[in-house]
This record gives C-alpha cells, structure tokens and sequence, in this order.
C-alpha cells in the first residue's frame, strides 16, 4: 500500500536554510524536517508506534516544484544562550546578534511526499494524518503550512523532463526519487530506525535535533526520451563534483590540479585500480577523466576555476562501483572536504557536496546539459597537427567523431577564447607529455541536441578540451 504526506505552503514561501549553508534556502523540503514536525505534534503512545512505523519505512519520494527562488533577509535576534554580558533590555543575560533568514520561493506552494509498498499501513495512515493536521508549520514558525496524509499518490504529477519540464505538461514539478549516493543528484536528510530515539535523547540532554541527522542520495526521475530527436548520450554518465574552498585557482592551473587529483584517485583506488580509471590497456575505449571546472559563460566570468570534477564512462556494475568509491574515499574518515598537496602551490581543501547548486560552475548539469552548441572552456589540444592552418576545422570534426558524436554541423577555430571566461592558456600550461602540441579553442554546431560533458582532444582525460553547454539558439 502506498500513502502520501501533503504540505500545502499557505504563505507561498518555505522558510528554512541549508543546513550546510545557511545562506541558502533548503529545496526541496527535507523528509526529516517533516518527520520532526510529526514528532513535535504527536500524543500518545498510538501516535508515537505511529512514527516508529514511520521511521522504519524506506526514504519516501518527494515531489515538488522543480526549482525556488532564494529570498534573503538580515535582522537582528535575542539569543538563546544565556550571558554575564548579556545585554537585552527586555531578556535579561541575552543580546542580540545577526541572523540571516533565508527562505525559498517555489514555483508551487504544494509538496508530497510519498512512501510505495508500505507494509501493514492500512491502521496507520490515520493516526499520521491526526498527527499531520496538528503541525503548524514547516520549517521555521513563520513557514505556516497545511499538512495531511492520506491512503494513495498524486500520479498526476509525473516525472520531469531533461529540462525540467512536467511530462504531463502541468507546472514545473520534479519528483525526486531515493537513490545509491554514488548515482545521487543531491543527498537529502531522512529518517531512520531508531531516529525516534536518537531526538529523544538529544532533547533530554538540550542538544539540537541535526546532531541524529542521515542523508540519503536522491535523483530527479526522469522519463524514457524518445528516440526520434533525442540527444545522443553522452559517454560520461557519472560526474562527481568538488568544490574549491577559500580559493580561487587561476584557470591556467588545469592541467596541474587535474594531474594532482589523478594521482590522489589512483592512490586511494589502490593496485587492484580498474584499468578504466588509469586508462592503460584499454585503447579506444573512453576511460576517467578529470576535469577543471572554469567560470566561464556568465556576464562577470573571469575563468578562475570553481572546482574539480571526476567523469566516469559507461561500465559494469562492479567496476563503477570502484571507481565512484575511489573519489569519496580520498575524503579522511568520511569528511566533507578532499585536501590535496599540489607542487608549487599548497595544501588546497575541496568540498564534496553532492547535491550543491551553488555555484553554477560545480553543478553536474552545468557541463552535461543537451544543447546543439557548444564552446570550449578550455582550449582543445589537437589530436594531430593539421598539415596546414585550413585543415584546423577538419582536425576537429575527426576528434568529434573519433567520440562517437555526430558530424558538426559547423565548426569554429579561433586562437583566442570563445566564451566569457574561457582559459587563455599558453603552452607552458599543458601537461608536459602534450608540450608542442597545438591547442585552439573551439565552438561546436550540431544538428541536434547533444548530451554532455563533451569532452574532445588529447587533454580531455586531464581537463583540457571541456565543453560547455549553450543555450540553443544561441552561437
């Protein structure tokens, strides 16, 4: 059987922050925050067997508006902590600080969640729902919110499109749906056995509630593309993102972080490394490649580089599985952040974040959203030297489909960058071993939209020949 949770937003707003970034409002709403709202609701013992069944229940769906402004405000507010220099006139032993209040502006103020092939919830589904209309709000207490449960699932929300759109043409609604982490768009708190009892202790002993927080890895679901027009896939499935933290590398350091974080991958994968990930032995096979993430494309894009990325091609589900574990695994005892030692430069700490879309740049569909252009970020270093400079362009068409990808439709050369922020590199930029080569950048017209990352040339395995995406019509 299955039952779904409504919450209708009846302020238009969700007021809550990532809990990771407080300056950024939380989308979609996290199935734990609901689950402590029941909590904080419930009476009784029956409504408290209630959310222990609850706990117990696989990570439920969540469908909601696919994407939500972020509204920001600063104020000032007493403090909880209590002080000798306290000094509220009104809350004697307090003072008062700065707060940031952030909120999310949804396109549609309804979300469900939504739990499938529940077990024994015929006598349940009641008494969450007498739990549910008690909640006043979700999130902070001015996110005033009408919540209810019921028998059932809304199945006239589907599944999103690539581009975000509702398959049935409704409004902009996703659904996100739980997910290994290593396949995880975005890594959303959820309850668990025994989440009940790890609050109650927290609350006896006057600790916060996010101390007993799990994550679970979620992905938008998306629906089968038809094959007439559709994109080809591109060979780079998984993309695992790092964000840079406290630094802003110059772009021309590509290649020297992309080598940095290779080794570090190979060290951590360790001797049995699958032959994909250090690409010897497999000739003419795509295998890993590690990317620097540049700011280019916006109005104000300078090109410094915004993080490091893994790209994972198609494989077996045993060799996937090592390689994605590879990158996580360089973080020390499950931390958040990679530190890598790089020559001439530093100890330099990156974020591991799945889920971050902030900013743009460390975003996985920033670089593997479908388009039929395509300007390179950093510069392509030829396959082979042309014979003369007006074989430049047919150079590249070989290389474009060398990767499987359909014959351009037009292709640009150019010695200068193509897009704001792309890296001007000079030749002492490329990695040692492609020295000499000739390296352009490069704009790529197709006929049809084509899925990315796109990565082309010699130096696509270490950063050098990255793509991005343009919006179509645009060239």
């Amino acid at each position: 059987m299955a039952f779904t949770v409504t919450v209708d937003l009846l302020t238009g707003s969700y007021d809550a922050a990532d809990p990771e970034d407080r300056e950024l409002a939380e989308w979609p709403p996290q199935p734990a925050r609901l689950h402590c709202a029941l909590v904080a609701a419930a009476r009784g013992d029956a409504e408290r067997a209630a959310l222990l069944w609850l706990e117990r229940q696989p990570p439920p769906l969540v469908r909601a508006a696919m994407s939500a402004r972020s509204s920001r405000r600063d104020s000032y507010v007493v403090t909880n902590e209590l002080s000798k220099s306290g000094g509220s006139q009104t809350h004697p032993g307090r003072s008062n600080q700065l707060r940031t209040r952030t909120r999310a502006l949804p396109a549609s103020c309804a979300v469900r969640f939504e739990w499938l092939d529940t077990v024994d919830a015929d006598d349940v589904v009641e008494v969450i729902d007498r739990i549910a209309r008690r909640v006043p709000y979700l999130g902070r207490s001015t996110g005033i919110a009408l919540i209810a449960a019921r028998a059932g699932t809304d199945n006239g929300h589907d599944a999103v499109s690539g581009d975000g759109v509702s398959a049935s043409g409704g409004p902009e609604w996703a659904v996100w749906e739980p997910c290994a982490l290593t396949e995880a768009e975005l890594s959303l708190r959820v309850a668990y056995s025994g989440y009940l009892a790890e609050l109650d202790d927290l609350h006896d002993a006057g600790r916060s509630s996010w101390e007993a927080n799990r994550f679970h890895g979620y992905r938008v679901r998306r629906p089968a593309v038809p094959a007439q027009g559709a994109a080809p896939r591109s060979v780079y499935p998984d993309v695992v993102m790092l964000r840079f933290a406290g630094v802003k590398p110059d772009g021309r350091l590509a290649s020297v972080f992309t080598g940095r974080l290779r080794s570090r991958v190979l060290a951590c994968a360790g001797p049995e490394a699958p032959a994909v990930l250090h690409g010897h032995g497999v000739p003419g096979r795509p295998h890993v490649a590690f990317l620097a993430l540049p700011d280019v494309g916006g109005e104000h894009a300078d090109g410094h580089l915004l993080g490091l990325a893994v790209a994972v091609p198609e494989l077996p589900a045993e060799q996937r599985r090592s390689v994605l574990a590879a990158v996580p695994g360089l973080r020390p005892g499950g931390a958040g952040t990679v530190d890598l030692d790089v020559p001439g430069i530093g100890r330099v700490e990156l974020g591991y974040r799945p889920g971050l879309v902030r900013p743009w740049g460390v975003n996985p569909d920033r670089w593997r959203l479908g388009s039929q252009t395509w300007v390179s970020a950093t510069p392509m270093v030829f396959d082979r030297y042309p014979r003369s400079p007006d074989r430049e362009e047919e150079v590249v068409r070989e290389s474009v489909r060398m990767l499987g990808l359909p014959d351009p439709l037009d292709v640009r050369v150019s010695a200068q960058p193509l897009i704001a922020g792309a890296v001007r590199m000079r030749p002492r930029d490329l990695p040692e071993k492609m020295r000499g080569r000739l390296f352009r950048h490069v704009a790529l017209s197709f006929r049809q939209r084509v899925a990315g990352p796109v990565l082309v040339g010699a130096g696509r395995y270490l950063g050098l020949g990255l793509f991005a995406p343009m919006p179509d019509g645009q060239r």
